[in-house]
């Protein structure tokens, strides 16, 4: 299985990246099992950093510095590109901050006879002892419901980007990634698409552990929120509209908490502007 994987970074010199040394470890462990491998780092910091990229047969990894920091649909677009060019069957999405092990990696490298209809192989994703990924997309609050198991998903989910093994064919399909959703709620999207276009997602049995710094109030700044606001109000007005009038309700009832709970009440300020504005 030809696969193209790529690794977003942000601030962060490669070797710094959790995501990035763990892939190490597990390349070194698993030379003899490492073959038609294309790894690409990212980067979207301000400053390029220096990186000697290490020698393994049957990998080839590259280094892209993008000064512009367009965000990451930007990045995976470029990955697409190079995945295509490559035969790749699979593009694996990794964000710089997700823990890999060896029972993933072997999953992913193993993955065979994979139904046509399947357009994605997630993991379970857990943050802070909480499964976080993948959920079922019908509801705003996720969270709160039941998760799904391992095997194909008829029913309609969302997983998180990184961890995700996109079909290349499926990214042709849909002529990759939508650069509308440059950052926040690209995989909400991504997801939506799949079942848009009547394919499944294939849950394995494995869990990564993820750091998802939008769960804590007091790690988002102002700009980062202002993002999420504008890239969840595009996603249930243009794609999930059937939840709308809910995802309204959700702001009002997500400002009344934010004045009571959140410390910048700035926070809460531009709940309540987008509450209006909707």
């Amino acid at each position: 299985m030809k696969l193209t994987m790529v690794v977003v970074l942000y601030k962060l010199k490669p070797e710094e990246s959790k995501t990035f040394q763990t892939l190490s470890r597990i390349i070194n462990s698993n030379f003899n099992s490492c073959h038609d491998i294309e790894l690409i780092l990212y980067d979207n910091s301000p400053e390029k950093h220096d990186f000697s990229s290490p020698r393994h047969e049957g990998i080839h990894i590259t280094y892209k510095h993008d000064y512009r920091n367009l965000g990451i649909a930007t990045a995976y677009n470029h990955a697409w590109s190079m995945a295509k060019a490559n035969n790749s069957q699979w593009l694996l999405l990794l964000d710089h901050d997700t823990e890999l092990t060896q029972e993933y990696f072997n999953s992913i490298l193993n993955i065979s006879n994979v139904p046509e209809e399947v357009a994605a192989v997630v993991p379970k994703i857990n943050s802070e002892n909480t499964m976080i990924s993948p959920v079922y997309s019908n509801s705003l609050r996720p969270l709160k419901e039941e998760r799904p198991s391992p095997g194909i998903q008829d029913r309609p989910v969302m997983a998180i980007n990184s961890g995700a093994l996109i079909s290349v064919n499926f990214l042709n399909e849909i002529n990759g990634f939508n650069e509308d959703f440059s950052l926040d709620y690209l995989d909400h999207w991504l997801f939506f698409k799949i079942y848009e276009k009547q394919k499944k997602v294939l849950l394995i049995d494995v869990t990564l552990e993820h750091e998802l710094s939008v769960l804590d109030y007091t790690r988002v700044s102002l700009q980062r929120y202002q993002s999420i606001l504008d890239s969840e109000v595009n996603f249930y007005q243009n794609f999930k509209k059937d939840l709308v009038s809910k995802y309204r309700m959700q702001l009002a009832k997500r400002f009344l908490k934010q004045v009571l709970t959140v410390k910048n009440k700035e926070i809460a300020f531009l709940t309540l502007k987008r509450f209006f504005t909707l």
